[in-house]
């Protein structure tokens, strides 16, 4: 018996072996191996939208757009205490969600001769180390995506000298692009719908926005402004559109009502909506305020980007302070307040602004006031509000009204840089892109005239504002510890330690 047992498992382990020469077992013969770059693509656009989202949930309290409804109840938010994050989404979209999925997608798109998704996808990493290195500075590189489990951190200089290349090789491969390259339509690019020479405009803002991090101290502000020029010709807006309509949670823009929960496959537990937890600032409501006094005129973008409180009242609570905050009146609830939600870039349905014309023209605004053309900076400051009031559906008769109000500056004498400033702030309303303008002037009143330090920060910051976004703890700290503790990232007030091009800005002093 014993001896049967063998033969016939000696006789199985021949079939499977000659058997696995002609039946992968592991493969399926209907579904195909790998992924085409034109499948791979829509997601890829998803997933950036979603990771500058999760820079902007934090970036939006820390530039004084809203915050906590009950004041002093949420240590990050409230006491800019990161100490205890135990997840940095954040850090995981830019290297994962994003990079993973390009590197594979380039490689696929490689194979296929696909130069278009090659070009598309380094402009899209490009944006995304862009925008993760601006919020965490020092960060992996050369070494990311090697195989390495704990990759040397290369300096912000050198991440945003990355950056350049991988827009320059971008840009390069769209000019490569033949007959054999998968074709690129509107089902495969969620954002220009395969219009090469659109992606070629944007890969031209993203080095403007590269350019304006260090101008002030590098020098080349007449460079700049050509860099600018040069992106506005063809730009058009770079948008993420959610389906209009869709019931499906996962489908919908992450600041409105009904944003993906984290029972849904591709959303971590951190990266959250808060805004039915907040209230919007003192500081934002004074932008929106034309006049001050017993019966204020708004600025009529107040009533598109947000919706009416049920008391249909607009106060605006001091920072980290809530509705309990001393500036306003006695039994004061959230419902004196502004609804953020369902506004125009908070409904489900709302797109997703990676980077938007009136970005662009803020930038012209201000380079043209550092090169000393005051009547050009106010032609393009005034075009700018223009814009983004008619972005919003704001009727022309108030566009009019508010353009010629105190609010805005009527001639070039009285242009101050806290005007085009304070115009960013609100056309680019909860972009992360507004913390980096606070920080590169060192949150100074000289351009955001009605900063003050939240009176529940932590007494032990010394008053400093806060600068960074710590490493995720649940990957850096554990698998990369040596990087970590030669950064010095260890230490409780690490959230405060300027990034390089905010340590060497001349604009915060």
């Amino acid at each position: 018996m014993k001896t049967i047992i063998k033969n016939i498992t000696f006789a199985l382990v021949i079939i499977c072996a000659c058997s696995c020469k002609k039946l992968d077992l592991n493969v399926n013969p209907v579904a195909p191996v790998t992924v085409p770059s034109k499948q791979r693509l829509p997601a890829i656009e998803a997933n950036l939208a979603y990771s500058l989202y999760s820079q902007a949930r934090f970036g939006a309290y820390h530039s004084y757009y809203f915050t906590t409804r009950a004041g002093n109840s949420n240590a990050i938010t409230d006491t800019w205490n990161y100490n205890s994050i135990t997840r940095m989404g954040a850090w995981r979209w830019h290297y994962f969600d994003v990079g993973s999925n390009v590197n594979g997608m380039v490689t696929r798109a490689t194979e296929e001769g696909s130069n278009n998704y090659i070009g598309v996808g380094k402009i899209i990493l490009a944006m995304s180390y862009l925008s993760a290195t601006d919020v965490f500075g020092d960060m992996p590189f050369k070494e990311a995506y090697t195989g390495t489990f704990n990759p040397v951190y290369d300096t912000q200089e050198e991440v945003l000298a990355g950056v350049e290349k991988l827009l320059d090789e971008g840009v390069a491969e769209l000019g490569k692009v033949t007959d054999q390259a998968l074709s690129m339509d509107a089902t495969s690019d969620l954002i220009y719908k395969g219009n090469l020479e659109s992606w070629r405009a944007f890969a031209k803002a993203v080095r403007v926005r590269l350019k304006l991090r260090t101008v002030n101290f590098k020098g080349g502000n007449q460079e700049l402004l050509t860099l600018v020029n040069d992106a506005l010709l063809k730009f058009e807006d770079a948008l993420f559109r959610y389906p209009k309509g869709s019931t499906s949670n996962w489908t919908h823009n992450t600041w409105g009502p009904n944003p993906p929960t984290a029972a849904d496959a591709f959303q971590f537990a951190d990266i959250k909506n808060d805004l039915v937890n907040t209230l919007p600032t003192d500081v934002l409501m004074k932008a929106l305020t034309v006049v001050d006094g017993t019966t204020p005129v708004y600025d009529p973008r107040l009533f598109k980007l947000t919706t009416p409180g049920e008391n249909n009242k607009y106060l605006g609570a001091k920072m980290s302070e809530g509705d309990k905050a001393s500036n306003l009146p006695s039994n004061t609830t959230y419902k004196d307040f502004a609804n953020l939600q369902n506004g125009y870039w908070t409904a489900d349905d709302s797109p997703y602004p990676i980077i938007i014309k009136e970005e662009l023209l803020f930038v012209k605004a201000e380079t043209q006031f550092y090169l000393n053309d005051l009547q050009g900076a106010l032609t393009t400051y005034q075009q700018a509000i223009r814009l983004n009031m008619e972005r919003l559906g704001v009727a022309e008769g108030q566009i009019i009204s508010y353009l010629g109000s105190a609010k805005v500056a009527q001639n070039s004498a009285a242009l101050k840089i806290s005007d085009i400033m304070m115009q960013k702030y609100i056309a680019l309303y909860i972009q992360a892109e507004t913390w980096s303008d606070m920080r590169r002037y060192g949150y100074s009143k000289n351009a955001y005239p009605d900063l003050y330090y939240p009176k529940y920060a932590l007494a032990e910051w010394g008053g400093k504002y806060i600068q960074r976004f710590p490493y995720d703890p649940q990957t850096e700290y554990v698998y990369n510890p040596k990087e970590i503790d030669r950064l010095g990232a260890r230490v409780r007030n690490w959230a405060f330690k300027p990034v390089w091009w905010v340590d060497n800005s001349t604009l915060k002093n």
